[in-house]
């Protein structure tokens, strides 16, 4: 069953939800969530209930700013929302019952860059990166809410980013686990290029797999067809790698 969670980020409080599995074992797989800009954990929890009916534990949660969690949108950086999400993944791999070995993480958009940042911060099994969107280095720690509709990075992001170019990609090049992207075919905010900057950035092409969603716009949240069909590739991705 859910239940309601909190942990603290410096002086603030971050609200999440814990999914355990029904038929849980001494040490089981778990999977942390982070959703994007000005999304929330609500998002993903009748997928985070799918998946620990699978077996895992799943942990979704709000960042600073975003959702029931403390904090101002307008003043958070990416260097906060980095913050965040360690402190997440710390929070979630304390839990009785998670193997600490076998930690994977999904992100949305801003939660992909963010997922893979931490890749580089924190022992991660897998990662699945979902219209993933990537960042110059500049504006690191300048608050995300004057670059969420920047109209240079919508440009920058249709050039050729090599791994050394952001933090981003020069982690998840370091990252020797499997990697899921998935792509949305009608994405107007994330171009085809950003996600061949990811896929690049990957060293060994056998652990990367690609999969396009036709026809799916960057946000899934009005698009019942498209949520549903994310949450299959999801669903079958985690039972692929469950053991």
């Amino acid at each position: 069953m859910p239940r309601e969670v909190s942990f603290t980020v410096g002086k603030d409080r971050l609200k999440g939800t814990l999914f355990d599995p029904r038929l849980s074992k001494p040490k089981n797989p778990a999977i942390l969530f982070i959703h994007g800009w000005t999304s929330n954990r609500g998002r993903y929890q009748k997928l985070a209930q799918k998946l620990s009916d699978l077996g895992y534990v799943v942990l979704t949660f709000d960042m600073r700013g975003h959702g029931n969690s403390d904090g101002n949108i307008e003043l958070q950086t990416r260097n906060d929302f980095i913050d965040d999400v360690i402190a997440s993944y710390d929070f979630l791999s304390q839990q009785e019952g998670v193997d600490p070995r076998k930690i994977s993480v999904v992100g949305s958009s801003l939660g992909s860059y963010l997922a893979a940042v931490l890749a580089g911060k924190r022992r991660t099994y897998t990662l699945v990166l979902r219209a993933p969107a990537n960042y110059p280095n500049e504006g690191f720690e300048k608050p995300q809410y004057k670059h969420s509709n920047d109209v240079e990075i919508l440009k920058w992001r249709y050039k050729v980013s090599n791994p050394n170019d952001t933090i981003s990609l020069r982690a998840l090049n370091d990252f020797n686990g499997e990697v899921l992207i998935v792509e949305s075919g009608n994405d107007e905010v994330i171009p085809p290029q950003t996600v061949k900057n990811y896929i690049n950035a990957v060293k060994d092409k056998k652990k990367v797999h690609h999969i396009v969603m036709p026809g799916a716009p960057h946000s899934l949240s009005e698009s019942p067809k498209y949520d549903r069909q994310y949450q299959d590739i999801i669903c079958n991705w985690f039972r692929t790698q469950y053991n």
